[in-house]
């Protein structure tokens, strides 16, 4: 599945109808796959009300009822003005033992509200893709139904067809829309489920693959894993540490010891054969009393910022050794950090040893000019959009995320890799979006534990891209199961660390 505008979506419907696929053969699909959704959220059968609008979304949500209410639900088609399901399909639906409410152009608030009542599941098809601007009446008056029916009923999931019904499925704007729990996307990413201002009223969102023909080719490709299902070998039976390979980390500082653990225990739980930490005394004593699985290359007392030159030689000279270099968590920008960090990665330049960058080694980089002329290949750079503000020297802006990823990638010659709700991946090869929103992964140390992540999976030999993007939706998917029943918060990053390996082993192919 890929990002794309509504305009893209029209052309490749059109191309499956064109490839043999019928408009009915795709809404059947699509009403199952909503109708899959829900019930992989209830496993209990329970009461689905499906809010059926003039379009495409409205047969989907209709469908999606009349495939529940088969599989054992209670279910009821609450049809709207100009509703797009057929006299013979009201007929069927009814003789099935379901329910069809009519919504009138009058009081259709306390209609939706009634129909509603004593509801499991609300599925919203009242509008779809091709809407814009805020819902008119009587829609409208729906919309305002449905959100204020969830508010008061804590146990009401609400379910959007494609969209929720009043988002403008480009650019995201919504002034008026249904407020969903989750959002069954169909064939397509929309670009606009993806802005930031719709990510309040989409919920979860939830791909689902209907058989569209795949397109445009130069769109972001949506992380799911399928897509990155593979990218990891399986181990042989023979394997043994020297094949799982040798990470080098250089992180951590005597304010910042935390992330030199995270980065290595994530490296560790992500299967590389050997993690060696290059630390000071102090700074390993502290490490190997929560991880005596690492190994270290001991520095001088004064460390990367009080002895940096000497520090960076040391790391220089053992870098040979190493298949891999992950860089910068909680390193500080003190003193001589800046410096020994351009040192250690003009070393790795030097010796094509793949590298993970983050956090203050990209803070050094910002303050050393024409950085990216010597950087080298072989390199994820892994920012935020504070730290990418400061390596582009200005604010930045509102260019969606993969379109920036993809312009600086190409300037910077390496593999950029934006953090943010929605992560975004570029590299010379294409550019993808990871779109699972979890705002429990905003606290201190997750972005240590991802570099460590994708750190330890290039010591297993992945080249940065598939590093990169393997090791994002990892660590995502990580994050979702640590995160579940913590929705007001209170996550903490060393717990994804116990979750990496089962997620990991579900990308094998095999």
């Amino acid at each position: 599945m890929r990002v794309v505008s509504v305009e893209e979506m029209r052309d490749l419907e059109a191309r499956t109808f064109g490839a043999g696929t019928s408009e009915t053969a795709l809404q059947e699909r699509a009403g199952r796959a909503v109708a899959d959704a829900i019930m992989a959220r209830h496993p209990s059968p329970g009461r689905a009300v499906a809010l059926v609008g003039p379009g495409n979304n409205g047969r989907d949500a209709s469908i999606a009822a009349r495939e529940l209410l088969a599989a054992g639900w209670e279910a009821a088609l609450a049809l709207g003005p100009r509703h797009s399901v057929t006299d013979a399909e009201l007929e069927r639906f009814g003789q099935s033992g379901g329910q069809v409410v009519w919504l009138p152009e009058r009081e259709s608030s306390r209609a939706v509200e009634g129909a509603l009542f004593s509801a499991t599941v609300a599925i919203d098809g009242l509008l779809g893709i091709g809407a814009s601007g805020s819902p008119r009446p009587p829609l409208a008056a729906m919309v305002e139904a449905v959100n204020a029916v969830r508010t008061r009923m804590s146990g009401l999931d609400v379910v959007s067809v494609d969209v929720p019904s009043g988002l403008n499925a480009d650019t995201g704007e919504a002034t008026l829309a249904v407020r969903a729990d989750a959002t069954v996307v169909l064939g397509g990413m929309k670009r606009g489920l993806l802005a930031s201002s719709a990510l309040a009223v989409a919920g979860d969102l939830i791909p689902a693959d209907i058989g569209v023909v795949d397109g445009p080719p130069t769109a972001p490709v949506l992380l799911t894993r399928g897509t990155v299902r593979g990218l990891l070998a399986r181990p042989r039976p023979d394997a043994h540490k020297g094949t799982f390979g040798r990470l080098l980390v250089v992180a951590g500082s005597e304010s910042y010891v935390g992330a030199a653990y995270l980065v290595c225990a994530a490296a560790v739980r992500v299967g590389a054969g050997i993690v060696t930490l290059a630390a000071t005394r102090t700074l390993r004593d502290v490490v190997a009393s929560r991880l005596p699985e690492a190994t270290y290359l001991l520095l001088p007392d004064g460390g990367m910022a009080g002895c940096g030159a000497e520090s960076a030689s040391l790391i220089a000279q053992a870098l040979p050794r190493y298949t891999a270099l992950a860089i910068g968590p909680g390193l500080s920008t003190a003193g001589g950090v800046p410096s020994a960090v351009e040192a250690v990665l003009r070393a790795r330049a030097q010796h094509g040893v793949g590298a993970v960058v983050d956090a203050d080694a990209l803070n050094a980089l910002s303050g050393r000019p024409g950085w990216h002329q010597w950087l080298g290949h072989d390199v994820v750079m892994t920012p935020h959009l504070g730290e990418l503000a400061r390596l582009t020297g200005r604010e930045s802006g509102d260019e969606a995320p993969w379109a920036k990823a993809r312009r600086l990638a190409d300037a910077w010659g390496a593999t950029l890799l934006i953090k943010g709700a929605c992560t975004a991946i570029a590299s010379s090869r294409g550019v993808w979006v990871h779109a699972r929103p979890n705002p429990a992964l905003g606290t201190a140390g997750t972005g240590d534990v991802l570099t460590g992540t994708i750190g330890g999976l290039l010591a297993r030999g992945l080249d940065v891209d598939a590093a990169a993007r393997l090791g994002a939706w990892v660590h995502g998917e990580a994050g979702a199961r640590a995160a579940l029943g913590r929705r007001a918060g209170g996550l903490m990053a060393s717990e994804l660390l116990a979750e990496i390996p089962a997620v990991l082993a579900t990308t094998l192919a095999g």
